[in-house]
């Protein structure tokens, strides 16, 4: 049987009237995902939203799609928020062949008054829900294979679906297209997204074309590039550079061995520089990036779980100094950040829990789903189940897009995103760098939650995060030099007027920022990472 057919698209797009027609015209058969859950539950969308709470509904909807997606060969209408799941997505995408449907606000909203089925989800203001759906959607819907426009009579719209159909031919899976703000004088407003599975050279030229005026000059770190060579071979080779990641060489001077290079390739300003690798590949490079001809453009490329979740985004790349990490860099935000997930199949457990330390952390502070997914699937993720390991990525480093978004230059909400680091990165000089970034943030987790519990956190918050951190294989203590970590925490660049902020877990989904933690408090979240501590 061939492919499923997936349309997508906001309310009023003509996904079922459209895949009605497609569905005759191709002989193959048609699912309505909206009627298919009135079948299995008797009651419409609407009002299973309106009674349980849409988070119920996105349960059933997603029990749904999971049986819609094993008919072979159908044409699918989904709803509107189906996409909004990453595994939702994952399962779509995978059936077959995902196409977005369509229109202007304006000839969505007069059908949706033709229609006058009743959305609760709509409202009263049409235009300004349709307005708000469109922007918080459009990531999703972008990274369809296939974009019609369906403003036009079904039969036409049928027949260019099922044309373009016919002539796709795939280039990887993109899952996640965003256009975000780029906050920065210099260089474009807008930075491009891309985040998918097996991308192949079209997919990433598609993304580099228009943000580099000549060759781009390639970093990537050696392991990676020996571990990729797929992802290599899809990138320019005119301009590489190799280096070899890890905090011990993310100094100044590997800066400067960058940029001397890059000049004598003859490298200009607009040619952007891609940095493949890690969360310290892409850190280095940044730096190297914003210093060359006072700033070329950042293409991150990131190849690990923790650069994919956290590091490449955001616009923060620096150097370590001797006494602090990342205490030399720059504001430099990418113009663009590629991430394919299947560079993660290629990685060690000990780098992928590197990696799903800082989606936890971001569970922590402000979404409860992706807390619970790590919960239900962490230790799958860290072995075989590549859709749940996608999803805990990409709902990361959605909530840390919102965050810079709303706060690019760290001068309040944005402290939150250093949830577990304060402590963790303190631990990491001490160790030498020896200390893994993530295992480093677990403890510093551990330690902060120590100080939250004392404070009236959640009642059982501590235990949880314990349980979890057990199952999933982390460490929960350490032997280390107390005083040495405290030096270390004085040269912390998060400091203002000399007082150290510090994040506290108070809830899932909930953190605060607080300046006034004591030394009893610092004794306290110290002795509950330590070897030589206790829990008291």
């Amino acid at each position: 049987m061939p492919d499923a057919i997936v349309l997508v698209g906001l309310s009023g797009s003509g996904k079922s009237s459209v895949g009605h027609a497609l569905a005759d015209r191709l002989g193959r058969p048609f699912i309505d995902l909206d009627a298919l859950i009135e079948d299995r539950t008797g009651s419409t969308p609407g009002a299973i939203i309106e009674t349980e709470g849409e988070a119920r509904f996105r349960v059933i909807e997603s029990n749904a799609l999971g049986a819609a997606c094993a008919v072979p060969g159908a044409v699918l209408s989904t709803g509107g928020g189906a996409v909004i799941d990453p595994l939702n997505r994952w399962a779509l995408w995978g059936s077959g062949t995902a196409v977005w449907l369509d229109a202007p606000d304006q000839v969505l909203i007069e059908r949706l008054r033709r229609d006058g089925t009743h959305r609760p989800i709509i409202g009263a203001d049409a235009a300004a829900s349709l307005l708000k759906l469109r922007t918080a959607r459009e990531p999703f819907y972008r990274a369809a294979d296939i974009h019609i426009d369906s403003g036009g009579p079904v039969v036409a719209v049928a027949e260019a679906v099922a044309h373009a159909v016919a002539h796709h031919r795939p280039a990887g899976r993109r899952l996640f297209d965003a256009l975000v703000t780029r906050d920065h004088p210099l260089g474009p407003r807008t930075a491009r997204i891309l985040m998918g599975r097996d991308l192949d050279a079209a997919a990433l030229m598609s993304v580099l074309q228009s943000l580099s005026t000549g060759v781009p000059v390639v970093v990537a770190d050696e392991v990676a590039a020996e571990a990729l060579p797929r992802l290599m071979a899809a990138l320019p080779g005119e301009r590489r550079l190799s280096i070899r990641a890890g905090e011990r060489g993310k100094r100044l001077r590997s800066a400067e061995r960058l940029l001397e290079a890059a000049s004598a390739l003859g490298a200009e300003r607009g040619d952007a520089w891609l940095a493949v690798g890690g969360g310290t590949t892409g850190d280095l490079v940044g730096t190297a990036a914003a210093l060359y001809l006072r700033g070329a453009p950042l293409v991150q490329v990131p190849t690990t779980w923790l650069a994919q979740a956290d590091a490449s985004i955001g616009g923060k790349v620096a150097v370590d100094l001797a006494a602090a990490k990342n205490a030399a860099g720059a504001f430099w935000p990418p113009v663009a950040v590629i991430a394919d997930a299947a560079t993660l199949r290629t990685l060690p457990r000990a780098r992928l829990l590197d990696g799903l330390a800082e989606s936890l952390k971001s569970g922590l502070i402000g979404d409860p789903w992706l807390w619970s997914l790590i919960e239900a699937r962490g230790v799958a993720a860290l072995a075989d189940d590549e859709a749940a390991r996608y999803a805990m990525v990409e709902r990361a480093a959605w909530l840390k897009l919102g965050v810079v978004e709303r706060d690019p230059f760290e001068r309040g909400e944005r402290r939150t995103l250093n949830l577990g680091h304060t402590i963790g990165h303190a631990l990491e000089i001490e160790s030498g760098y020896r200390l893994p970034h993530g295992q480093a943030v677990v403890l510093g987790l551990r330690a902060v939650m120590a100080i939250a519990q004392a404070r009236g956190a959640e009642t059982g918050l501590a235990d949880r995060l314990d349980a979890m951190l057990g199952t999933l294989g982390y460490a929960l203590r350490r032997r280390f030099e107390p005083a040495a970590v405290r030096s270390a925490l004085g040269s912390d660049k998060k400091r203002v007027k000399g007082r150290q902020h510090w994040i506290l877990p108070m809830a899932v989904g909930r953190v605060i920022d607080v300046d006034d933690v004591t030394d009893a408090e610092l004794e306290l979240a110290l002795r509950r990472v330590s070897t030589d501590g206790d829990e008291r």
